[in-house]
């Protein structure tokens, strides 16, 4: 319904308006090529060869001398998918499973998988929460337990960079669950659909640097039962663009690093920071009342301050006076 039919009232609007609810479009996803050959159904996965994000953000420092580079090459060929296969876990990447809460609790999966952290995503308003620590079986098999808890859908997506640094502090702890293997980490949580398939997404966009159609096709291809909805999907193109402007950041202080003279690279931040100018506003510019002929300060005028204040950018109305 348009707003020009409002021909009774004593006001008409600015600008056109509708009082329907608007169609968003809705995105088709379609598998990316990048994944391999689909006709054969492989799939394989090579380490990124730059960490394009600071140190600290999602590793520790010297993360990448610590584990063996070959941990982030994952191949393997797609098989039958089988319904029951939903409440097993499966092998994302070589020292990252995905899984449903109750595959947590099969101790025998666990201890032939090597796994040494079951890490729980768990919605805090759920009375199930505190059910899936993981904790008691992590205690009987001598391994680590971690949780993350979060307040709905939404909330997880500022958790995201936590859990991520979780599985990479884990990969560097030196656990390990047989001698001379390596870490290993299982993300679940109830049904292992929504929530920490969410987290394995977001992991391997920020470790593999994959955009979300590569990341969500990366992880389905493993655990077909996943739920990407589309409110999954938007909330994982909000965090890519969180990405890109932390590659960006990151890219252009590496840029000034390797550009900086011996005498900017001794300055500390803060007096880097104390060199900047404030920048002028319109209203400074224009304020020349607070500055006589030889320079000295004096009081400004209310002519002045008023002039200012014409600077200030008014927001349109709504509506007009309608003139008959």
């Amino acid at each position: 319904m348009a707003s020009n039919h409002l021909v009774d009232s004593a006001y008409a609007p600015a600008h056109t308006y509708h009082t329907s609810i608007p169609q968003g479009s809705h995105t088709l996803m379609v598998p990316p090529a990048s994944l391999g050959d689909r006709q054969a159904k492989a799939f394989s996965l090579t380490p990124p060869t730059d960490h394009e994000f600071e140190v600290g953000e999602f590793v520790s420092p010297g993360f990448f001398t610590q584990v063996d580079p070959a941990c982030f090459s994952h191949q393997s060929l797609g098989g039958t998918w089988v319904y029951a296969m939903r409440r097993e876990a499966q092998q994302i990447l070589s020292f990252l499973y995905l899984g449903p809460s109750v595959a947590c609790k099969d101790k025998e999966f666990l201890k032939r998988e090597g796994i040494t952290l079951l890490l729980s995503i768990r919605d805090k308003r759920s009375v199930l929460a505190r059910l899936m620590s993981g904790a008691k079986v992590a205690e009987d098999l001598g391994i680590q337990s971690d949780s993350i808890d979060v307040d709905g859908d939404w909330d997880l997506i500022a958790h995201l960079p936590r859990a991520i640094r979780r599985i990479n502090e884990h990969l560097v702890s030196g656990a390990s669950a047989q001698p001379g293997l390596p870490p290993k980490v299982i993300v679940f949580c109830e049904a292992g659909n929504e929530k920490s398939a969410t987290v394995a997404m977001a992991y391997l966009m920020v470790m593999f640097n994959l955009d979300m159609a590569n990341a969500m096709w990366s992880v389905q291809h493993r655990r077909f039962c996943i739920n990407v909805d589309e409110a999954v999907q938007t909330m994982l193109l909000s965090f890519g663009a969180i990405l890109d402007a932390k590659r960006q950041v990151t890219k252009a202080r590496r840029e000034e690093k390797n550009n900086a003279g011996p005498d900017t690279a001794r300055l500390l931040p803060e007096d880097q920071a104390a060199r900047i100018k404030q920048k002028r506003s319109f209203a400074d510019r224009d304020d020349v009342s607070g500055v006589d002929a030889n320079g000295d300060m004096v009081m400004g005028s209310d002519t002045a301050t008023e002039n200012n204040l014409g600077h200030v950018k008014q927001k349109p109305a709504p509506f007009i006076d309608r003139m008959n």
